[in-house]
């Protein structure tokens, strides 16, 4: 569990949430171990802490260790290596390993009064937590990646530490628990995308806004890659980095979105609605359609007062 230094400040008062520390009751615990919508993965202990001194001292246990620094410097000893902490970096310490984080503030006694670091923790287990940990860790460097202030995690954070205001009832809990699910997620997106963007000149939001402006025709991988000025092996092979996908098939599933908004919201024909996303054939488009959401257009379309 990580442990609070002696020089850090307690809380002085139940209002002030600058500085708190939550630890699940162990009552609460054996249930989340064996809940269904819980057991996959749940907090063991989270908090943030604003103090210019606080230092975390982890030795070997069973769970994993996330720390969040959105305003403050710091030192990591992890793996007999020590390096500096910054503003917007996250860090991952897998179960069974031990580390070392000081908070540190550099700057002029002014500033040091004026501002203070602010550091999220968060210690969790669970069925899926090495899974979990695993994907974070493949697009970090032991343990130590920058993925900048992001209000989405920062307010994840926040209304995960909430929980200790609103109590520790089942469905409070159930719910953080998928706010810390969802955390997980968003930061090994977060990752994969400032890992891509570090190696790579490919703009993918401006080839999406290419796909979205030309449904009405055909795509050739040639025209894509040329407009990213790449070989058309590395325009593929980066894309598929990005979104799991072929940019072709990226660019059927977004026409097949569009027919889906037509076929839910207009009274055109399905003919008129395919040759609207550039296919001359009806047929071919249906085939497509059905290949993609296991239904016909006609079938999709007689479907929605079903839903």
């Amino acid at each position: 569990m990580l442990q609070q230094s002696k020089s850090a400040k307690p809380i002085k008062t139940a209002t002030i949430i600058d500085d708190i520390r939550l630890l699940i009751p162990v009552f609460l615990l054996k249930k989340l171990q064996v809940h269904p919508l819980t057991s996959s993965l749940y907090p063991l202990s989270l908090g943030k802490h604003s103090d210019i001194a606080y230092q975390i001292d982890k030795k070997n246990s069973d769970h994993h260790s996330l720390l969040y620094c959105q305003s403050t410097s710091a030192t990591l000893d992890y793996k007999n290596k020590v390096r500096e902490v910054k503003s917007g970096d996250l860090v991952i310490i897998p179960a069974n390993a031990s580390f070392k984080f000081t908070a540190v503030h550099r700057g002029s006694n002014s500033e040091i009064k004026n501002k203070s670091g602010k550091v999220y923790w968060l210690n969790f287990k669970g069925d899926l937590a090495s899974n979990f940990a695993e994907r974070l860790l493949m697009k970090m460097d032991d343990g130590l990646a920058h993925v900048g202030n992001v209000d989405e995690v920062i307010r994840d954070f926040d209304n995960l530490l909430a929980l200790g205001r609103r109590g520790y009832t089942a469905t409070n809990v159930i719910h953080a628990v998928h706010i810390l699910q969802q955390t997980l997620s968003f930061l090994a997106l977060q990752l994969r995308l400032t890992d891509f963007n570090k190696s790579s000149t490919f703009d993918i939001d401006a080839v999406e806004r290419l796909m979205r402006n030309n449904l009405h025709q055909e795509l050739s991988l040639d025209t894509l890659a040329h407009y990213s000025q790449l070989s058309k092996f590395y325009f593929s092979k980066k894309f598929k980095e990005l979104t799991d996908t072929s940019p072709i098939q990226h660019f059927i599933n977004m026409k097949i979105q569009r027919a889906c908004s037509e076929l839910d919201n207009s009274s055109q024909t399905i003919k008129d609605i395919s040759e609207g996303l550039g296919y001359s054939d009806p047929y071919y488009f249906s085939r497509l359609f059905k290949k993609s959401l296991g239904m016909s257009p006609k079938q999709y379309r007689d479907s929605r007062h079903s839903a």
